[in-house]
C-alpha cells in the first residue's frame, strides 16, 4: 500500500515564542521546526514555505531547526527576508562550521549565536557577524547587553534587569505568572493603551463596526466587562447578547465611548502586563486562523472570543467557571472552555499547544486526534505571525483570513 507524500509543512512540527523589547512590545518571534518526518524536508523548501510573500512589516523571525542536518542545508541556501538562523555556540568555535558560517553571512543570511552567558562572556567574539541569544541562569551576573537577545528571564524583577538595566535588546518568553503575582490582590483593570485606541476610532466618522470589534478584541478584560455591562440590568434587554460585535451594536459608539471614558481612572498603568495581554491575544488569533480559510466572519469571531476567554482566569482570579456563568455564552464557547469538548476545543486546545516548544515531539499526535493536519496547522501559524504587527490596523481585514 503507498504511503501518502509529505509536503515540507506535513512533515514539520511547529512552535512559537515571542521577542519582547525594552518598550515591551512584539520585537520578534522564536520559530522552533523538528522533522517529524525527515524523508519530507528539506531546507530549501522549508524556508521558501516560511519565506513566501513575508510581509514587509512582519516581526522578524529566528528560525531554530532543531536539527543538525536541516541547519547544515538551511546554512548553504538562499536566505529568507527578515529572518535569522539560530546556531549553537559550538558551531563559532571549529574553523570549519566557522567557515560555513562566515559564507552563509556573506550569503545574506542573518546569524544568532545561541550560548549560555556564563560560558560566553568574556570570550574572544567569532570574526563573523552575528548577534547573541543568552541563556542565563539566576545567579549570573550581567554586563551590558545593548543589540543582545536573553533567555531564561523567569521573574519581573530579572526581566527589569536584563532590559531596562543591561539594555538589552529582547527577551525570549515573559515570566508572565510572576508579573500577575504581584497583581494577585484585586482583578486586572483595562489597558491603557486599547482602551485610547477605541476611543480614538469612535472618534472617526468611517470607524466600522467590525473594525471596533477588533480593537476592543486586543483586551480580554475589556471583553468580559463589555459582555457583562449590556447583558446588566441596567440595560433591560429582552434578549441576552452572548456577542461582542452585537453586544458593542446594542450599546452604540457613543454610549460606549461615554462609558471608556470613565474608565479610564482605573486603567492599569503595569508596562510588564503588556507582554502577557498580547500574548494571550496572539493565541486567541491563532485559533480564528485554524478556522478553514473561507470561513464565515462571525465564527472566525466566536472562536476568537472563546479562546481569549478561556484565558481569563489568570487576569481576574476567579475560576473560569465563576466568571463565564455570568455571561450568555453559546454552549459551544463554555464546552470547549469550561469541558474542554465541542467543536471549538481542538482549535483553543492546538493555539496552546503550538505556543509551548516543549509539545512539538506531540504535534502530530494532537493534530490527528483534532483531526487536522500538520500542514493545517502550520499555515495557520505562519500566516497568524506575518499579521501579528498589523491585525488591528483599518485595512487588515482580509489579512486575518
Amino acid at each position: 500500500m503507498l504511503m501518502p507524500a509529505h509536503t515540507v509543512l506535513d512533515s514539520v512540527a511547529m512552535a512559537y515564542v515571542p521577542l519582547w523589547n525594552r518598550a515591551r512590545e512584539l520585537a520578534g518571534v522564536r520559530l522552533c521546526v523538528r522533522a517529524i518526518h525527515p524523508e519530507g524536508v528539506d531546507a530549501r523548501h522549508l524556508l521558501e514555505a516560511i519565506g513566501e510573500d513575508w510581509p514587509e512589516g512582519a516581526p522578524p523571525l529566528m528560525l531554530s531547526l532543531q536539527s543538525p542536518r536541516l541547519l547544515q542545508q538551511a546554512l548553504s541556501c538562499p536566505p529568507v527576508r527578515n529572518t535569522f538562523l539560530e546556531v549553537p555556540a559550538s558551531m563559532f568555535g571549529a574553523q570549519e562550521t566557522l567557515a560555513r558560517l562566515s559564507l552563509a553571512r556573506r550569503s545574506g543570511h542573518l546569524l544568532v549565536r545561541h550560548g549560555d552567558w556564563s560560558a560566553l562572556h568574556g570570550r574572544p567574539t567569532p570574526g563573523v557577524d552575528h548577534r547573541n541569544l543568552f541563556t542565563i541562569a539566576p545567579d549570573d551576573r550581567l554586563a551590558p547587553l545593548p543589540g543582545q537577545m536573553v533567555e531564561g528571564v523567569d521573574t519581573q524583577e530579572r526581566v527589569r534587569q536584563v532590559l531596562d538595566q543591561a539594555q538589552a535588546a529582547a527577551v525570549l518568553g515573559w515570566p508572565a505568572a510572576d508579573v500577575l503575582r504581584a497583581h494577585k490582590r484585586q482583578p486586572l483593570s483595562y489597558d491603557p493603551r486599547v482602551v485610547q485606541q477605541v476611543l480614538l476610532a469612535i472618534d472617526d466618522e468611517e470607524c466600522s463596526v467590525e473594525y471596533l470589534e477588533r480593537l476592543v478584541r486586543q483586551d480580554p478584560v475589556l471583553v468580559y466587562r463589555i459582555l457583562m455591562l449590556v447583558n446588566s440590568a441596567a440595560y433591560g434587554l429582552r434578549r441576552e447578547i452572548g456577542s461582542l460585535r452585537h453586544a458593542i451594536m446594542m450599546l452604540g459608539f457613543r454610549e460606549l465611548g461615554r462609558w471608556l471614558t470613565e474608565q479610564l481612572p482605573e486603567a492599569d498603568p503595569d508596562i510588564d502586563l503588556q507582554p502577557v495581554r498580547y500574548a494571550m491575544v496572539m493565541r486567541a488569533r491563532l485559533a480564528h486562523h485554524l478556522l478553514a480559510t473561507g470561513s464565515d466572519d462571525l465564527l472566525r469571531a466566536e472562536v476568537y472570543m472563546t479562546a481569549l476567554l478561556s484565558q481569563l482566569d489568570q487576569l481576574l482570579h476567579q475560576p473560569l467557571a465563576d466568571l463565564l456563568h455570568r455571561l450568555p455564552l453559546a454552549s459551544r464557547v463554555t464546552d470547549a472552555v469550561l469541558r474542554h469538548d465541542g467543536p471549538y476545543f481542538p482549535l483553543v486546545d492546538l493555539s496552546r499547544a503550538m505556543g509551548d516548544p516543549e509539545r512539538l515531539d506531540r504535534m502530530e499526535t494532537l493534530c490527528r486526534r483534532h483531526e487536522l493536519t500538520l500542514e493545517q496547522v502550520n499555515r495557520a501559524l505562519l500566516r497568524m505571525l506575518a499579521t501579528s504587527r498589523d491585525h488591528a490596523n483599518k485595512r487588515s481585514e482580509r489579512l486575518t483570513h
